[in-house]
């Protein structure tokens, strides 16, 4: 993977932006009731107490490889706008993200609603990553 001419600061920015969205999507503000609710969750028992901070390190390193991943896909694609990434942003959440995420969705078990939860955050999540890296060349 050719990593010439990105921009390590906007990688970085996205990456951090898709973390906290991860935050304020799951949480009270948004759609913290249907989550618990979804996943079987006792309210104050097993989501407040779930995640180690080791746990949110490595998801800050997985989207961190994300926002790296997604910056080569808009170079490679020649996006220079905030439309332009935003659209590859979308393409990728919408072609690979949703289309895996429904496939251990169908097989494993969970709700279907608890897809449709991941699918908003990965859609809108990518599609924010997307337009940093397209505007901040």
């Amino acid at each position: 993977m050719n990593l010439d001419g990105l921009n390590v600061i906007a990688i970085v920015v996205a990456a951090v932006i898709f973390f906290v969205l991860g935050a304020v999507w799951y949480s009270p503000l948004l759609f913290a009731k249907p989550f618990i609710k979804l996943r079987n969750y006792i309210p104050g028992e097993d989501w407040q107490n779930s995640g180690s901070p080791i746990d949110y390190l490595t998801v800050l390193v997985v989207d961190l490889a994300a926002a790296l991943v997604l910056a080569v896909l808009i170079r490679n694609a020649g996006a220079v706008t905030l439309i332009d990434g935003a659209l590859v942003g979308l393409g990728v959440a919408g072609g690979i993200a949703l289309t895996t995420t429904w496939t251990f969705t169908v097989f494993s078990g969970p709700p279907k609603g608890l897809w449709g939860l991941y699918a908003g955050y990965l859609m809108i999540g990518f599609a924010v990553m997307g337009a940093i890296l397209g505007a901040w060349r």
